[in-house]
């Protein structure tokens, strides 16, 4: 059964002065305790460090708000990457709300993966991504971490923005578990057959094979969505529409974007 976690439902855990945190998916959640998700609030001027074991993959996307990164700064356009042992100290410039998951044992989801742990911190851009347009419908999607990105198939995660009144094909995954977190307005989930209202911060994980689609109604949706592993089979349970995403030329900004995407079936682009 797939699993629905409400933010509202979430209590805050005072971490420290400035920081409070979201334990939204748990590892006692699933039985392979694949993944865990937090949610932060980081108040202006506060600082947050955070650090990964030898087995670990995390990511820490920023939601709102900015912070600084030794010198670095950052906004909701950059995911860091923590692949390995690290650790980082995030400065907040002004109150910041950040979403971050860890996958333990990272080697597992990897095809050819060694007995040695990589160890390398990225940040990655997707602000400047492709924007892709659905072929069928008015979604579109950007990539935020795949294997080209990332250096690893453990994860692959996308934004995926459905204007009003917009709707997907019923489909299910083959290979890989994922979840979907909103970050603006909401959605209907319709899993296997009953509807569920998910709205800002609210989080859906999927299991393999579990079939699933999402309408909009009077507002749009903003989701991301991250699979791991990153590599995994669409099925399309009731239409020959599959899904097919063409470039826009733009970014989710209106600019030139960083490189090029060409025309894919959704899980089948090459050099993605």
């Amino acid at each position: 059964m797939p699993i629905v976690k409400k933010f509202k439902d979430a209590e805050f855990i005072r971490i420290n002065e400035g920081i409070q945190c979201k334990k939204i998916l748990q590892k006692d959640d699933l039985d392979d305790s694949r993944i865990t998700i937090d949610y932060y609030n980081v108040f202006n001027k506060s600082q947050l460090y955070y650090s990964n074991n030898d087995s670990d993959i995390s990511w820490i996307q920023i939601l709102s708000g900015a912070i600084k990164m030794s010198e670095e700064k950052l906004n909701k356009d950059q995911i860091i990457l923590i692949k390995g042992k690290g650790k980082v100290q995030l400065n907040a410039t002004q109150d910041t709300e950040l979403v971050i998951t860890k996958i333990d044992n990272y080697k597992m989801y990897e095809n050819n993966a060694s007995d040695t742990f990589d160890s390398r911190l990225d940040v990655i851009n997707w602000g400047n991504e492709p924007v892709l347009k659905s072929e069928h419908d008015d979604r579109k999607r950007v990539y935020l971490l795949s294997e080209l990105l990332a250096g690893t198939e453990a994860v692959k995660g996308e934004l995926i923005v459905y204007p009003k009144n917009t709707s997907c094909p019923e489909h299910y995954h083959v290979g890989a578990e994922h979840y979907q977190l909103i970050t603006k307005g909401e959605v209907i989930a319709v899993l296997d057959g009953k509807e569920r209202k998910l709205e800002k911060y609210d989080v859906l994980y999927n299991f393999e094979n579990e079939p699933h689609w999402f309408f909009t109604n009077a507002k749009s949706c903003d989701f991301v969505e991250f699979f791991v592993p990153g590599q995994n089979k669409t099925i399309w349970t009731k239409t020959t529409n599959v899904c097919t995403w063409s470039p826009m030329g733009v970014d989710i900004n209106g600019q030139s974007p960083s490189r090029h995407i060409e025309k894919h079936v959704h899980g089948e682009g090459k050099n993605i």
